[in-house]
């Protein structure tokens, strides 16, 4: 507490970290700026956001910029163009998943979420769960706005966060089927036959339950910006129409205003010199002279300045809550700072981006799951291919940009060509072959060429770390090892440990458990194959691993993969990109209790047990 002095009168009492000032009641129950309160803006009609969206162009223009620039530059599966690649490609050309997927997004932000329904051929009705198994052709996408989409609370998921999920995800908080009211027909489908496009997540004690599964209509973020900034643009206009007012000067206004006719007559006038001027662009008034009056008629102008800046600030603000760029939202140059409009591309992008990870990468995956289930079936797949989803980049590079990568990339030439110069004077190869590499393809390659003539690319000491080739040091010493052949590169697992517990999750295409590993890339060795699917199945890296050995026995599907102990670690481990689920850590002398093991991984930790 604290005590103040009074203009007039005793002292008064404060809390501390309180400020009032008497003179103007700032800081006291009469302070105006205390009045104001934030109130939510509740439902708003689905017609309403309708009728916004047909008729006004520029609220159209936010649903729809960010919906179109989001697929616009495509996508690699990162199968490298085998033929894989291109029967899924067709596939999804075949669905028109642009517009699917453009609608999906487009929907989405206008009502707050949308159902793309899959028609799958695999003996069951809509209604009914999906049968993986029985796929045998996935024919349409049919996309359907949240405004006739209502799910089926009263029937939800049971989730036991203790036990594997068999499934393709977890279905936590999510409801089991969806009613469609369509002008086009009613039916009840099932969420497994589903892409699911929301708006964003509100929290469970949302003020708007009616919005809470689904994401919040785009309308009620931004509606008082958009009407200020229509507002401000259409009283502009009219402040401009009245910036210039005529005047009329009469003599003896007053005198015939006084009169019983005086009303009608200066009404009169004023009309006759009012249509004059409108019909024969000029104005005929009374100049004086013996027995006539004395009439006047101008111009006065009222300036506009601030009005310019006032419409300005409505459209940064409008451009800040849509995330959309003014050259984008209102085709204008960019203004301020060095004029580029760099800075704001850059957050537009990443805009996108954010959009393409919340409602575009999950639905792809399960849809490319369903095609390539469909393409085994038919006969056009031979076995699951291990799909990478990245999206093309959005930011084209200037001249300037270009410049630069061409400089990095011929320094890395320049590298490649002083490594090789080394291999040559060891006589590792000769000149002939270098020749050959150089006519095949243009450049110059160390690791493929010594791939190519089956040498081996670890090169201790003098490569600067001993199995690593240069500019790929691990942050620890790998093992000495033996790679396969370039056709099969080989497998790896990782067996991570914390607290004496072993990391493990729900392979998402079999449900049986496992751990980090997978296949090797061509010209990868075993430890970066460790690396990066340590990082890509759990979102770790690894700081620390020692290579227990190679598993021998295993079917021949499998490989006879090195298997790796790590005990240290950057990160926390989660499952993002959809191979894993259900982060978990596990009793290596338990292990196989209760679950579903997968061979490798079991068998990896019988080799971590027999070495204690």
């Amino acid at each position: 507490m604290a005590w103040y002095e009074t203009p007039k009168g005793p002292p008064g009492m404060r809390h501390d970290g309180e400020y009032i000032n008497l003179l103007n009641r700032y800081g006291t129950i009469q302070d105006n700026s205390t009045a104001y309160q934030f109130r939510g803006s509740g439902i708003v009609p689905d017609m309403y956001l309708t009728d916004h969206y047909e008729g006004n162009g520029l609220f159209a223009k936010i649903i729809d910029a960010p919906a179109e620039e989001a697929i616009k530059h495509g996508f690699d599966l990162g199968l490298q163009g085998c033929d894989t690649e291109t029967y899924i490609t067709e596939m999804l050309d075949s669905l028109d998943f642009d517009d699917v997927a453009t609608n999906g997004i487009r929907w989405s932000r206008l009502y707050g979420g949308a159902l793309g329904v899959m028609l799958i051929d695999d003996g069951r009705g809509l209604e009914e769960p999906l049968d993986y198994k029985s796929i045998k052709s996935i024919e349409e996408i049919r996309v359907y706005e949240r405004a006739v989409v209502w799910p089926d609370y009263s029937v939800m998921y049971n989730f036991d966060p203790t036990l594997p999920w068999k499934g393709t995800t977890t279905k936590y908080g999510m409801p089991e089927r969806y009613f469609i009211n369509s002008i086009f027909g009613q039916f009840w489908v099932h969420e497994s036959r589903c892409l699911i496009f929301r708006n964003g997540v509100l929290p469970e004690r949302t003020m708007q339950p009616y919005y809470r599964f689904w994401g919040t209509p785009e309308y009620l973020r931004i509606k008082r910006e958009l009407r200020e900034t229509i507002t401000s643009h259409s009283t502009a206009v009219k402040m401009l129409e009245r910036s210039v007012l005529p005047v009329f000067a009469m003599e003896g206004l007053s005198e015939m205003l006084a009169s019983e006719d005086g009303k009608q007559t200066v009404l009169e006038r004023i009309k006759a010199i009012d249509t004059g001027r409108n019909l024969l662009n000029s104005v005929v008034i009374d100049g004086g002279g013996s027995g006539g009056g004395n009439e006047s008629y101008d111009f006065k102008s009222f300036p506009m300045s601030g009005v310019k800046d006032i419409v300005d600030t409505s459209c940064n603000i409008l451009s800040a809550v849509t995330n959309i760029p003014q050259t984008i939202l209102f085709g204008r140059s960019p203004t301020g700072m060095n004029a580029t409009g760099k800075g704001d591309l850059e957050g537009w992008y990443n805009y996108i981006e954010r959009i393409q990870k919340l409602m575009l990468k999950k639905n792809l995956r399960v849809l490319i799951d369903i095609i390539v289930r469909a393409g085994m079936a038919q006969g056009e797949i031979a076995e699951k291919p291990k799909v990478k989803i990245k999206f093309s980049p959005l930011w084209s590079m200037d001249e300037t940009e270009e410049a630069d990568v061409d400089q990095k990339k011929a320094t890395t030439q320049k590298i490649r060509a002083e490594t090789g110069k080394i291999y040559f004077d060891m006589g590792a190869v000769d000149e002939t072959e270098i020749r050959k590499k150089l006519a095949k393809e243009g450049e110059f390659d160390i690791e493929d060429l010594l791939e190519s003539i089956g040498a081996s690319p670890e090169m201790p000491d003098m490569m600067g770390g001993e199995g690593i080739p240069a500019g790929n040091q691990a942050p620890f010493p790998p093992e000495d090892i033996a790679l396969d052949s370039a056709d099969n590169p080989g497998t790896v697992g990782i067996i991570v440990m914390k607290d004496g517990k072993i990391l493990a999750g729900i392979r998402s295409d079999n449900g049986e458990m496992c751990g980090p590993g997978g296949h090797m890339e061509p010209g990868e060795l075993p430890l970066e194959a460790a690396i990066r699917e340590s990082e890509e199945e759990f979102g770790i890296t690894l700081k620390n691993a020692k290579l227990l050995g190679r598993l021998k026995g295993l079917d021949r599907q499998y490989g006879e993969p090195f298997v790796y102990l790590c005990t240290e670690f950057d990160g926390v481990p989660r499952c993002e990109d959809g191979e894993m689920e259900q982060v978990m850590w596990i009793n290596p002398k338990r292990h196989h209790r209760g679950h579903n093991m997968f061979p490798p991984f079991d068998a990896s930790i019988r080799l971590l047990n027999s070495m204690k």
